[in-house]
């Protein structure tokens, strides 16, 4: 898995798992959450985008099924 520091706004880093397509976010706040079914497009316009922040609530956020873990 494929880890990344994003340290931008809320989001810490992120992991994606490209086998499951499992996309793992880290919060500052120390939530994480895991969304699942995210195309490896979105997960690279992730990391090429400028405002990973916006990226994230437009793109990921609403589009895929998540769940949190505590």
């Amino acid at each position: 898995m494929e880890t990344v520091e994003l340290n931008h706004g809320k989001l810490s880093y992120i992991e994606y798992d490209e086998t499951n397509r499992h996309l793992h976010v880290h919060f500052k706040n120390g939530e994480y959450v895991i969304y699942y079914e995210v195309y490896k497009l979105d997960y690279v316009g992730f990391l090429s985008t400028k405002n990973y922040t916006e990226f994230f609530e437009e793109r990921i956020e609403p589009r895929y099924p998540s769940r949190t873990i505590s």
